[in-house]
Order: structure tokens, then sequence, then C-alpha cells
């Protein structure tokens, strides 16, 4: 899988403003059921403080995890429930045109029935409660390995919040996942385009490069990097693993020179470097020639290096480089 995939679906969305986890009240004291003799009520105001009527309140109970129908606010921009439980309780407030909204609120203790003032702004202006929620919608698609949904939603946020801009990774990831490279790599240019030192979104794009067959242009971005820029040695092994498997070691082999330049201490790129040049020297090159005898020659220097880093490894069958260790041995063995 490439490295599109390497990043938390959903952590920016979710760390954006606090969690309703974090208000939760503890489970001893919940009650078992949202309904109580309480009450709450409040306003929902604009930016200049005038009342704003139409606004749709949905009022939660988190230890019950329900709650009362939905209110409307009215001409004076007024809601008010009543009959409910003492507790914490999540308010969210919904109108077309305007950024939803969510806070928590305490009904009982020090203040028994509150008054809740709510400030809302033009759609496009807040954008952290319509994120999470969106992005809570999105995956629940993209589990269901509904991508044109899951797109759907991001493509509505990012039409609305188009500041917003890791919405293009969100948008291309799921065209990766359709194998649709062409339309995630103009997402994810479009994304580099405004945040052009994002060094996961460079590794994004050129994953996507190299899925689209524009080997040149990847590799260009992937030599660029350094050790500081990557997660690890897996960044340029996988294109160089993918090129193996298709039978295309000589493109392969400047993916793990970068790896045994940038990991000296990986023992596996040795291997893999030895490897590489074991196949262009046995398989590519005609065999005796200087350019055959040279790949050979390197080979067995990176193969033996192997060898000599991982001395426990021959051993122990559960030591990740057993294999790797007789495989070695066995190509060594068929340099002459």
């Amino acid at each position: 899988m490439v490295r599109i995939l390497r990043f938390a679906i959903i952590a920016f969305f979710i760390s954006a403003g606090t969690g309703l986890a974090q208000t939760q009240a503890p489970a001893a004291a919940a009650a078992p059921g949202w309904k109580g003799k309480s009450r709450m009520g409040g306003t929902v105001v604009d930016e200049v403080g005038k009342f704003i009527p139409g606004v749709t309140i949905k009022v939660v109970f988190l230890p019950a995890s329900g709650g009362p129908p939905a209110v409307v606010t009215n001409a004076k921009g007024e809601w008010r429930v009543e009959n409910i439980a003492e507790g914490m309780w999540s308010l969210e407030f919904w109108k077309e045109g305007l950024d939803p909204k969510q806070a928590p609120l305490q009904v009982g203790g020090k203040v028994k029935e509150p008054f809740v003032t709510m400030k809302m702004t033009k759609e496009g202006t807040d954008p952290i409660f319509a994120m999470r929620t969106g992005a809570a919608r999105a995956q629940a698609f993209f589990e269901q390995k509904k991508f044109s949904e899951s797109r759907a939603v991001y493509q509505d946020l990012l039409a609305r919040y188009p500041t917003v801009r890791q919405l293009h990774q969100y948008i291309a990831r799921d065209y990766h996942m359709e194998k649709n490279f062409t339309k995630a790599i103009e997402e994810l240019e479009a994304y580099m385009k405004d945040v052009p030192t994002d060094n996961q979104g460079k590794l994004m794009l050129a994953s996507e490069l190299f899925e689209a067959g524009k080997g040149d242009e990847a590799w260009a971005i992937f030599s660029a990097l350094d050790k500081t820029m990557m997660q690890d040695a897996l960044d340029l092994e996988t294109p160089g693993f993918a090129l193996l498997r298709a039978k295309k070691p000589g493109e392969a082999l400047k993916y793990f020179e970068r790896v045994a330049v940038l990991y000296p201490e990986d023992p596996q790129a040795y291997y893999y470097r030895g490897l590489t040049n074991w196949q262009i020297g046995a398989t590519v090159e005609k065999p005796n020639t200087p350019e055959s005898k040279a790949k050979l020659e390197a080979a067995r220097a990176d193969l033996t290096k192997f060898i000599g880093m991982v001395p426990a490894a021959e051993k122990d069958p559960k030591d990740p480089n057993f294999g790797n260790v007789e495989n070695a041995k066995r190509m060594l063995d068929q340099i002459k």
C-alpha cells in the first residue's frame, strides 16, 4: 500500500476543538435516562448580537446518549428545553448558511437552570465543528468502502471551507482507493501549492506519481528527501519493492542506494541493495561482462556486510532477518 494511507485519517479533525469525551460525567454519577425535573434554555445571536430565529438545537444527555426532540429558536432567537435530568449535556446548533456549533453544558450543581447565549457566524468562518462531524460521516463511508460518498462529504466541506487545505489530502485518498491516480495527483498538487513545506504531503504526492507510472517525477521528489523528512526507510523501499516485483531492478537500484546512504546503520539497506545488484548482474547484464562482474562484486560486498551486521539472525527463526540471511548466502554461493 502506498504511503498516502500512512497518515491518521481523522486526526486533524478530531483534534480540532474540544471533544465530547472530555465533558462526560463519571459513569458512577450518570442518571439512568435523560428525563428529569430540570430545564435549560438560551438565545442565539449573530456577530453583532442580533437574534437569529429558525436555529435547530439538538440536545443530548451524555450519560444516556439520548435526549428530547430538537427545538427551534423563535422570532426572538429564544429556545427552551424542560423536564430534563441534571448532568452533562451536549448542545448542537444548526442553521443553513451558518457555521454549526457545539458546546457542553452542565445542568444542575451551581447552575440549576442554565441559560446559554450562543453566537453563530456566517458559514465559512469557523470550520471546527463542521469539520469534525463531516469527517466522522466521511470515515463511516470510507470504512464501508463507499469511497465516492466519502469524497463527496470532503468536497462539500472544501466548497464551504476552502481555506482548510488538508481536505485535498482526504479527497486524494478516496481517489487513490478508486485507483484514479490522476485525480489524486491533482488534489495533492493543489494542497502542495499552498503548503509547499509539508514533507508528508511530498511523500503522498511522490507515491501517487509512482502509482500513476510517472517514475521520473516521483523520483525527483523522493531523491530530494532526507531522514528528517521521512517516517522511516520504508518510504523509499516501497517503490523499490514494487520495481523489483515488476522485474525492473535497474530502476529499483536508485531507491535502495538512497536508503543505504540515509540509513547506513540499517542492515536491510545492504541486503536489498545487494539483492538488487545481484539481480542486475545475474539476469540483466550479459554473463561475464565487465558490467555483470561489477554488479555482482557490489552485491557480494553488500550481502557480506549484511550477514556480518546480523550475526544472531542465522540461528533465530524469529529474527526478522532470518530468511534474508539464508537468501543472502544462496546469492553469495552463486557469485563466482
